[in-house]
């Protein structure tokens, strides 16, 4: 179900009252594989205490919702708010190299008044299509207060490109549900000293560290031969690339070879990525964000989920930006998953989504799954089942945007083609 702006309408739960109470909805999701019909969470004081079935006892209010899920609210592990005022304004097809600088230009002529205002209505379209935290990853800096206030849980990222890195103390502590900590952009726009320095700035304090990684033919065609129109760019905007060492065999291997991979850490994107490259990611631990409708508008090319899947691989979900994307909803984003690789279960989708996103942002021992001790962040869809296995297929096949379900042809391999 949709409103009037295309915003799937979820009805959020964070319940953090004094007392106990009961949600009740026709179906409970516990984690997409533990499904209760008819069922129950008790929270109190913001946390779940019990997970049941049926009426339950005693005395406690009780809100039921209807007939729909109730099920853990959804992890949105990858996404840039700062962008958000460029939604729309940036044509995808003409290259990646002719959209990173519109996006350069366009975004300059904005005030940080305006691209604030943008970001605080793309916080509120994720609220309402049942996302409870974020990947959030900012390079002016500028979305940490609005994220704050909105109640998300996650991880405010302040990213560094070039070859400087400042002082980082400011944007490595904040209270609440919330923490802010370190990204580097990618590894054809930031220098390996830099990577190195704020990967264990970001190791000291154990905390997640993000980097777009091996996205397009433009990175690619850089990193393995030191020359090319990219490394021109980069000189233009003042960045000169003869120390980094270059060029190299792939991203992977590259940020393998200076110590970035490990379990802390997300790699973004992973559209160009050999069986080696596959190897070194699944030993390391990092965790890898799929943002398929970004890749499929800005590099008509997806990722080869089959293939990471089958490597086990740690996976989670992000939307990117809305300077490529159309909407910031997760529900879109699985919906897409879904249409495109019909070899994935509808179940390991929504994993995705949810745990796979709170263990990337270090959010699992508290959220992604409803289970007792867990913080009570749910969300309530009202979308109707008659038994168990089509309650998370039709979560994950709620949406039917014009985005969601469009053919286009993309480069892949044949086992992601986009129907």
């Amino acid at each position: 179900m949709t409103d009037d702006r295309g915003w799937t309408t979820v009805k959020s739960i964070r319940d953090g009252s004094p007392g106990s109470v009961i949600h009740r909805a026709g179906w409970v999701v516990i984690d997409p594989w533990t499904i209760y019909p008819n069922g129950f969470v008790r929270v109190e004081h913001g946390y779940i205490q019990e997970i049941g079935q049926g009426t339950p006892t005693g005395g406690d209010e009780i809100r039921d919702y209807g007939s729909g899920v109730i099920f853990p609210a959804m992890v949105n592990a990858h996404t840039h708010l700062e962008l958000c005022a460029l939604k729309g304004r940036i044509p995808t097809l003409n290259g990646f190299g002719f959209w990173v600088r519109d996006l350069i230009e366009k975004r300059a002529q904005l005030d940080r008044k305006t691209l604030v205002a943008a970001a605080e209505i793309g916080i509120r379209e994720m609220l309402a299509s049942g996302c409870s935290a974020v990947g959030e990853i900012s390079s002016l800096g500028i979305t940490l207060e609005p994220v704050l206030k909105s109640g998300l849980a996650g991880v405010w990222f302040r990213e560094f490109l070039g070859d400087q890195v400042s002082d980082t103390e400011k944007w490595e502590d904040q209270p609440g549900n919330l923490r802010a900590s370190l990204a580097g952009h990618a590894p054809h726009t930031t220098s390996p000293d830099v990577l190195v320095e704020i990967k264990k700035r970001t190791r000291g304090r154990n905390a997640p560290f993000s980097i777009h990684v091996a996205e397009s033919d433009e990175e690619m065609s850089f990193l393995t031969t030191a020359k090319g129109a990219w490394k021109d760019f980069l000189l233009s905007r003042g960045i000169d690339t003869a120390s980094w060492g270059l060029p190299v065999q792939s991203p992977v291997r590259h940020l393998h070879a200076i110590g970035i991979l490990d379990n802390r850490t997300i790699i973004v994107h992973v559209l160009h990525a050999d069986q080696a490259d596959l190897n070194f990611i699944h030993e390391s631990g990092a965790h890898v964000c799929l943002c398929p409708r970004s890749n499929a508008a800005l590099h008509q090319r997806l990722p080869d989920l089959d293939e990471m899947i089958r490597k086990d691989i740690r996976l989670c979900l992000g939307t990117d930006s809305l300077d490529s994307v159309s909407s910031l909803s997760m529900f879109d984003e699985m919906a897409f998953v879904s249409k495109n690789f019909p070899m994935t279960a509808p179940e390991r989708i929504f994993q995705m989504a949810t745990l796979g996103g709170a263990a990337a942002l270090g959010l699992d021992n508290g959220m992604g799954t409803l289970v007792p001790g867990k913080k009570a962040r749910l969300a309530y869809l009202d979308i109707q089942a008659s038994k168990a296995s089509q309650v998370v297929e039709g979560l994950v096949n709620n949406n039917e945007s014009d985005e969601t379900s469009r053919a286009m042809p993309v480069h892949t391999n044949p086992k992601a083609v986009l129907q």
